[in-house]
Protein backbone atom coordinates (compact mmCIF):
# COMPACT_ATOMS: atom_id res chain seq x y z
CA UNK A 1 0.00 0.00 0.00
CA UNK A 2 1.41 3.25 -0.81
CA UNK A 3 2.17 5.93 1.64
CA UNK A 4 0.15 8.99 2.06
CA UNK A 5 2.37 12.10 1.95
CA UNK A 6 0.87 14.83 4.67
CA UNK A 7 0.72 18.09 3.32
CA UNK A 8 2.65 20.58 5.10
CA UNK A 9 -0.03 23.75 6.04
CA UNK A 10 1.90 27.08 4.40
CA UNK A 11 3.09 29.60 7.11
CA UNK A 12 0.72 32.39 6.93
CA UNK A 13 2.58 35.59 5.52
CA UNK A 14 3.87 37.87 7.78
CA UNK A 15 1.70 41.09 8.72
CA UNK A 16 2.28 43.61 5.68
CA UNK A 17 3.46 46.62 6.89
CA UNK A 18 1.60 49.86 5.12
CA UNK A 19 2.26 53.47 5.40
CA UNK A 20 -0.02 55.92 7.80
CA UNK A 21 -1.99 57.30 4.73
CA UNK A 22 -3.19 54.19 3.97
CA UNK A 23 -5.32 53.96 6.81
CA UNK A 24 -6.51 57.42 6.66
CA UNK A 25 -10.16 57.31 5.77
CA UNK A 26 -12.55 60.37 6.31
CA UNK A 27 -9.98 62.01 8.73
CA UNK A 28 -10.09 58.67 11.14
CA UNK A 29 -6.70 57.08 11.49
CA UNK A 30 -8.19 53.53 11.88
CA UNK A 31 -5.37 51.64 12.66
CA UNK A 32 -4.78 53.85 15.77
CA UNK A 33 -8.09 54.49 16.38
CA UNK A 34 -8.51 50.14 16.47
CA UNK A 35 -5.88 50.09 19.07
CA UNK A 36 -8.02 52.75 21.33
CA UNK A 37 -11.06 50.56 20.53
CA UNK A 38 -9.63 47.31 21.45
CA UNK A 39 -8.57 48.78 24.97
CA UNK A 40 -12.31 49.52 25.91
CA UNK A 41 -13.79 46.94 28.97
CA UNK A 42 -16.59 45.52 26.77
CA UNK A 43 -13.09 43.26 24.66
CA UNK A 44 -11.57 43.00 28.58
CA UNK A 45 -12.36 39.39 28.14
CA UNK A 46 -11.78 38.78 24.51
CA UNK A 47 -9.34 37.96 21.92
CA UNK A 48 -9.02 41.79 20.75
CA UNK A 49 -7.40 42.75 23.77
CA UNK A 50 -4.65 39.72 23.47
CA UNK A 51 -3.66 40.51 19.86
CA UNK A 52 -4.59 43.32 16.94
CA UNK A 53 -6.69 41.67 13.91
CA UNK A 54 -5.41 42.35 10.66
CA UNK A 55 -6.93 45.26 8.95
CA UNK A 56 -7.55 46.12 5.74
CA UNK A 57 -9.20 49.05 3.99
CA UNK A 58 -11.03 48.84 0.87
CA UNK A 59 -11.58 51.57 -1.73
CA UNK A 60 -14.51 51.66 -3.83
CA UNK A 61 -15.40 54.11 -6.56
CA UNK A 62 -19.21 54.31 -5.15
CA UNK A 63 -20.89 53.06 -1.80
CA UNK A 64 -21.05 49.48 -1.97
CA UNK A 65 -23.53 47.37 -0.06
CA UNK A 66 -20.95 46.00 2.19
CA UNK A 67 -19.29 48.61 3.79
CA UNK A 68 -17.07 46.59 6.43
CA UNK A 69 -16.61 42.64 7.03
CA UNK A 70 -14.98 40.78 9.52
CA UNK A 71 -13.57 37.26 9.23
CA UNK A 72 -13.67 35.54 13.19
CA UNK A 73 -11.83 32.61 11.79
CA UNK A 74 -9.00 34.18 10.38
CA UNK A 75 -8.79 37.02 12.92
CA UNK A 76 -9.26 39.89 10.37
CA UNK A 77 -11.30 42.43 9.10
CA UNK A 78 -11.96 45.27 6.36
CA UNK A 79 -13.57 48.56 5.68
CA UNK A 80 -14.19 49.86 2.64
CA UNK A 81 -13.94 53.54 2.02
CA UNK A 82 -15.95 55.29 -0.95
CA UNK A 83 -16.56 58.91 -2.03
CA UNK A 84 -18.92 61.28 0.29
CA UNK A 85 -17.93 58.60 3.51
CA UNK A 86 -18.09 60.65 6.78
CA UNK A 87 -16.27 59.94 10.09
CA UNK A 88 -19.46 58.92 11.57
CA UNK A 89 -19.83 55.67 9.10
CA UNK A 90 -15.89 54.66 8.82
CA UNK A 91 -16.20 54.16 13.26
CA UNK A 92 -19.78 52.83 13.14
CA UNK A 93 -18.28 50.11 10.51
CA UNK A 94 -15.08 49.87 12.54
CA UNK A 95 -16.65 48.94 15.50
CA UNK A 96 -19.53 47.06 14.07
CA UNK A 97 -16.71 44.25 12.25
CA UNK A 98 -14.77 44.77 15.58
CA UNK A 99 -17.65 43.21 17.71
CA UNK A 100 -17.77 40.66 15.07
CA UNK A 101 -14.25 39.49 15.97
CA UNK A 102 -15.40 39.64 19.68
CA UNK A 103 -18.18 37.23 19.81
CA UNK A 104 -18.02 35.42 16.47
CA UNK A 105 -21.17 33.66 15.35
CA UNK A 106 -23.25 33.38 18.36
CA UNK A 107 -25.25 30.00 19.16
CA UNK A 108 -28.51 31.81 18.69
CA UNK A 109 -31.01 32.72 16.72
CA UNK A 110 -29.69 35.49 13.59
CA UNK A 111 -26.40 34.25 15.00
CA UNK A 112 -24.25 37.13 13.35
CA UNK A 113 -26.64 39.88 14.17
CA UNK A 114 -28.98 38.24 16.78
CA UNK A 115 -29.47 39.15 20.22
CA UNK A 116 -26.04 39.01 21.85
CA UNK A 117 -24.18 41.13 19.19
CA UNK A 118 -26.52 43.88 19.36
CA UNK A 119 -26.08 43.92 23.18
CA UNK A 120 -22.52 43.79 22.61
CA UNK A 121 -22.44 46.69 20.10
CA UNK A 122 -24.64 48.55 22.27
CA UNK A 123 -22.22 48.49 24.68
CA UNK A 124 -19.02 49.30 23.10
CA UNK A 125 -20.74 52.24 21.37
CA UNK A 126 -21.26 53.74 24.84
CA UNK A 127 -18.34 52.88 26.11
CA UNK A 128 -16.17 54.10 22.65
CA UNK A 129 -18.65 57.49 21.54
CA UNK A 130 -20.75 57.73 24.23
CA UNK A 131 -23.42 56.87 22.05
CA UNK A 132 -26.93 55.94 24.31
CA UNK A 133 -29.41 55.73 21.64
CA UNK A 134 -32.23 52.29 21.66
CA UNK A 135 -30.57 48.98 20.51
CA UNK A 136 -32.01 49.04 17.47
CA UNK A 137 -34.07 46.26 15.71
CA UNK A 138 -32.02 45.84 11.86
CA UNK A 139 -28.37 45.72 12.00
CA UNK A 140 -28.54 47.85 8.98
CA UNK A 141 -25.51 50.58 8.45
CA UNK A 142 -26.70 54.40 9.73
CA UNK A 143 -27.86 54.52 13.51
CA UNK A 144 -25.22 54.63 15.18
CA UNK A 145 -23.39 56.81 12.58
CA UNK A 146 -26.01 59.37 12.59
CA UNK A 147 -25.03 59.35 16.73
CA UNK A 148 -22.01 59.94 16.10
CA UNK A 149 -21.99 62.50 13.95
CA UNK A 150 -24.13 65.01 15.80
CA UNK A 151 -21.48 64.10 18.72
CA UNK A 152 -18.39 65.15 16.56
Amino acid sequence: MPRLRRRRRAKAPALRVRPASYYLVAGVQLAEEMERLRALPVFAEGPLAQRRPELKVRRASRKPNRLGFAVPSEFRLSVTAYPGIRPGDVLETLLHELVHLHVGRAKEAHGWHGPTFKRTLARAMREAYGVTIPIPRATLHGPYAEAIEALL
